[in-house]
């Protein structure tokens, strides 16, 4: 069941990734690749390719209008203002490939795969490793970098 904390975090993180600076969280070089898994909310900002699947809520945009994607399992599609699509009830996988996209999933038994350059946000519990380096997600959040190499 998705909490209202996961909601409001959600729009925060969101935020985060358009505009917070990783300067000012725990900031992590990556070779290029990142995964994560775990319960609470993972998002992505950046460039390059992304693979997410859990039960929740998920939020994707494509800011550049040049983005492929495809989901597979449930949940209720809303299309909102400025390009946003959220899907409710979502249990399944989403694939998408951009110049500059944001996906964002609240939920439970997150799997999360990235490829690319961008910021990461993880919130809850979980483990994630970005080359050689891992780790585990945070009850404060926090804000990685992936650079391709």
């Amino acid at each position: 069941m998705i909490k209202k904390t996961h909601i409001v975090l959600v729009t925060v993180l969101v935020i985060s990734l358009g505009f917070a600076s990783a300067a000012n969280a725990d900031r992590i070089e990556g070779t290029g690749t990142l995964t994560a898994q775990g319960d609470g909310v993972a998002g992505l900002r950046g460039k390059g390719s992304v693979t997410i699947s859990g039960d929740g809520i998920l939020w994707f945009k494509d800011h550049a209008g040049d983005a492929t994607w495809s989901i597979s399992g449930e949940g209720e599609r809303r299309d909102f203002p400025r390009g946003w699509i959220e899907y409710v009830g979502f249990n399944g996988e989403f694939e998408a490939e951009g110049s500059k996209i944001t996906v964002v999933l609240s939920g439970e038994d997150i799997e999360l795969f990235a490829k690319g350059t961008g910021k990461v946000v993880l919130w809850g519990e979980g483990t994630y490793e970005v080359g050689k380096i891992k780790g585990e997600w945070s009850s404060m959040g926090q804000i990685m970098a992936i650079r391709e190499r």
